[in-house]
């Protein structure tokens, strides 16, 4: 059962940028922007506690 779920997402993540790239790709960046925000945040916390 959990392979046949493992291989149905990816099927559908490669229909998915297959269909739509932009719609893909727009998301790949929100999700970039998400990670470089956090770990931004993350960085300034440290700084600020460490020194």
């Amino acid at each position: 059962m959990d392979k046949i779920i493992k291989y149905g997402a990816i099927a559908f993540v490669i229909f998915f940028v297959v269909t739509a790239p932009n719609s893909a790709a727009s998301i790949i960046d929100r999700v970039f922007g998400w990670l470089q925000s956090w770990a931004d945040g993350v960085s300034t916390f440290v700084s600020d506690t460490a020194l």
